[in-house]
């Protein structure tokens, strides 16, 4: 049963930062997760499966800055083919997921290439398609080892400690899972993809409970890519078929949801500004057009503010949510007023 309550809830769009680079350089393309450093900076993943020289990890930070980009396409030491999840420990040491290598990558925090491990495979320790990363309070890893439908817990160097799930519907079992994060107590939040909902697991992964069903109307999902943890408690769920952001409290009662405000971000004006071609197509651009459907991937297309395909969503050291607004080549950002 779906609860809501009865207050508003308050949450500001506060900026857009980025626009398409689908070759490199200041921008992103296709981003696909983000993990953000306790002093602002983002790492963003950009997947750009079709301009293979846009395969990269990105830094900024909310505020516009760029601090350089790492990774390039390819099998050797910090290369990706097809980079999906990003993460980080407290030594600020990164993490790259390869869904294609089936590897995790590490890299320190200016993204020189320190190691690498992962092996193909069903048995525990071996993946396949792993889609997401967290690394735990005592410093080890979660992966969401997507095609085995499962939750590994690993050590920072690759040694195998635990696993949870197998396929199905039944509570503690999945269906593609893909993206994951752990609340301030450690408890485990899952998004099972296909099952369209989200769980709930201990640290030791013991099932806790379980929220969602399919659908388009409030607190239902389609497809959610991805869940966020704020320390207030707050779920912050990518409802990525519906192309929005679902928002509730650690009860599951839905709040509210996002669907997207973007504006035109700062690099790209500067970017339009220094192409006169560019500057006079945007003047007559319409940034809303109209459509005759329901379908929310096609409306998403037409109106340039909202999110379309918002795949990834994270809470920064200041509280601000930042979703990956993947098709838009950009990230948007939110802040959730005080009650």
């Amino acid at each position: 049963m779906i609860t809501k309550t009865n207050k508003q809830e308050k949450i500001n769009y506060i900026d857009t930062v980025g626009f398409g680079a689908d070759i490199g350089g200041r921008g992103f393309h296709l981003p696909v997760d983000i993990s953000v450093r306790a002093d602002g900076r983002v790492y963003v993943i950009n997947r750009s499966p079709m301009h293979r020289l846009g395969i990269r990890v990105g830094i900024c930070d909310v505020l516009h800055g760029w601090y350089g980009e790492f990774g390039s396409d390819g099998k050797g030491d910090g290369q990706f083919t097809g980079p999906t999840a990003i993460t980080h420990d407290s030594d600020d040491r990164i993490y790259v997921a390869d869904e294609e290598l089936n590897r995790i990558t590490i890299f320190n925090s200016d993204g020189e290439f320190k190691s690498k491990w992962g092996e193909y495979g069903t048995e525990p320790g071996q993946i396949n398609g792993p889609s997401a990363l967290k690394v735990t309070a005592d410093g080890n890893l979660l992966i969401v080892d997507h095609l085995n439908n499962r939750i590994q817990k690993m050590t920072p160097d690759g040694e195998y400690i635990s696993h949870w799930g197998s396929q199905g519907m039944a509570e503690g079992q999945f269906n593609l899972p893909w993206g994951i994060d752990t609340d301030h107590a450690g408890n485990v939040y899952v998004a099972d993809w296909r099952n369209d909902r989200i769980q709930r697991f201990s640290e030791d992964g013991e099932f806790i409970d379980m929220y969602g069903s399919p659908g388009s109307d409030d607190g239902l999902f389609n497809r959610p890519a991805d869940v966020a943890v704020a320390q207030d408690g707050f779920i912050y769920v990518a409802d990525w078929g519906n192309q929005r952001v679902q928002v509730f409290d650690r009860l599951w009662n839905f709040h509210t949801s996002i669907r997207g405000q973007a504006t035109v971000s700062p690099w790209a004006q500067e970017y339009l500004e220094a192409n006169a071609d560019e500057l006079d197509a945007r003047s007559r651009f319409d940034p809303y057009i109209e459509v005759d459907t329901d379908d929310q991937h096609e409306i998403s297309a037409r109106v340039e503010a909202y999110f379309w395909d918002p795949i990834a969503v994270e809470i920064d050291p200041e509280g601000r949510l930042i979703v990956a607004d993947s098709l838009r080549h950009r990230l948007q950002i939110y802040q959730r007023l005080a009650d």
